[in-house]
Parts: structure tokens; sequence; C-alpha cells
């Protein structure tokens, strides 16, 4: 399964759009594909990957656009995967707001259709990532409170994607720090 399944498959979002969707069960076979891809491009830099987000959590509600996350040994090595990552259609966004991270995304048609986040594999960023994905998977009372937060951010104002990105690290730093 290559970018033409996934382009296909994959609804997407606007920039700035906040939408949930059912979970869709081949989102992990187009993650699984996505990034064996990313990993074919980037073969001497990546060392770790991973389908993260609520597209990776059976059951989860979500927002139909897939969080990969690529794993480098350091973040120097992070500037050599930005024009393989060109060459396949994505675009380099720097930190975006997240110290220690590189965001990437993959776009058609103005929707986004896959966010790759580029972290040093064992920062504390990447801890969390892995940690609340298997946190969310473990506990259903945990996934059920997170799919009514993000309900209820999307019903009370669906065009503010800043209080909802917000409300989720909060909810995230919550629920990944609780040990």
């Amino acid at each position: 399964m290559g970018d033409s399944n996934l382009v296909e498959t994959m609804t997407g979002l606007e920039p700035g759009q906040v939408a949930l969707v059912a979970h869709d069960p081949c989102w992990s076979e187009l993650a699984s594909a996505e990034l064996e891809r990313i990993r074919e491009t980037c073969p001497e830099r990546i060392i770790e990957c991973a389908h993260i987000g609520s597209t990776s959590v059976e059951g989860l509600m979500a927002r139909p656009v897939l969080d990969l996350l690529i794993g480098v040994q350091e973040m120097m090595h992070s500037g050599e995967t930005i024009q393989p990552l060109k060459a396949i259609g994505y675009r380099c966004h720097g930190e975006q707001g997240v110290p220690g991270r590189r965001l990437f995304t993959l776009a058609r048609e103005n929707r986004f259709l896959v966010h790759v986040h580029l972290y040093r594999v064992g920062s504390p960023l990447w801890e969390s990532a892995i940690a609340f994905r298997g946190r969310l998977s473990e506990d259903a009372s945990l996934a059920e409170a997170y799919n009514q937060l993000r309900s209820g951010l999307v019903e009370t104002d669906p065009g503010d994607l800043e209080a909802y990105e917000q409300a989720k690290r909060t909810f995230e730093a919550e629920a990944v720090g609780s040990d």
C-alpha cells in the first residue's frame, strides 16, 4: 500500500479544521505502509518509528489524519531527513512550537493526511508519545474520558484548533504523569 492508497482512503482535514470520526480499522495498515515508505526514504537516519495518536487506538474517535512518530539518534541528524521526506511529498514545519520536535505534513488538495513527528529516540517527547498511546490502548475508562473531552471541545467550538490542541496536551501530560 503506497501513497496513492493513503490518499484514496484518508479523508484528512483542511488546515485549522477540527473534526472527529469513528475509528477506521484500516488506519493501522495505512500507518504501517506509510512508515515503511518513510523508512525506505531515510534508512540511514531513522532508527525507530511508530503509529501514535488517536488513529492508533482501536475504538477511539480521531481526527482523520495519521500521526506517525519517527526517531533519530540525535536531533542534529534530523536535518538529514528533510530533503528525502520532501522528495516523497512531505513539508517540513520546523519545531512548530514544540522544542525538540520537527513536524512534517503530507497533504493533498489542501487536506492534511499525515502528521509526522520527528524526535530523538528516548527523549521525554518520544517517551511521552509512546506512553500515552499505551495508556489509551490499555485503559478503556481513560480512552472514554479522552473521547468525551475532545468531543466536547469540537461541539463547543469546532474552529478553535489552538484550544483543542492545548486541552489534548494537558490531558496527555496528566495521563502520562500519573505513575
